[in-house]
């Protein structure tokens, strides 16, 4: 390879690397109604492709996260439109629409006692529930 081909590839590396999506974060803490953290949940990003349709590219799957033990969590994801889903186990799962743009964003859900759980565990009421 010559000495003017291998400067035309090395241009076209660095044009490829600034022309990437810069990776933006979506974090947040998962909590229950009365505000107690909710260790091992499930957070689960999906790209809406209506996203695409303003310029942004999205992700080609889905990309899932687990809290931790103060119910923080933290999804590398290039900006765009999501459908954010949260679960846990005797929770009820909740959806959301998240717009993550060329900056981080911050997602804080709540879940509640699901009344089917709470049902099987005696009858017992549970505060909270909708």
């Amino acid at each position: 390879m010559n000495r003017s081909t291998s400067a035309f590839v090395v241009v076209l590396l660095f044009l490829a690397r600034l022309s990437a999506d810069p990776q933006s974060q979506l974090t947040g803490q998962v909590t229950d109604s009365e505000g107690a953290v909710i260790a091992n949940g499930r957070v689960v990003l999906h790209w809406d492709s209506s996203g695409g349709l303003v310029g942004y590219l999205g992700l080609k799957q889905d990309v899932t996260v687990v809290t931790n033990a103060s119910g923080f969590y933290s999804a590398d994801c290039p900006a765009g439109f999501y459908d954010v889903f949260v679960s846990a186990p005797a929770f009820t799962p909740i959806a959301a629409k998240v717009i993550i743009k060329e900056q981080n964003a911050m997602f804080n859900p709540k879940l509640h006692v699901d009344p089917l759980v709470s049902k099987e565990i005696g009858g017992m009421k549970v505060e909270g529930i909708r």
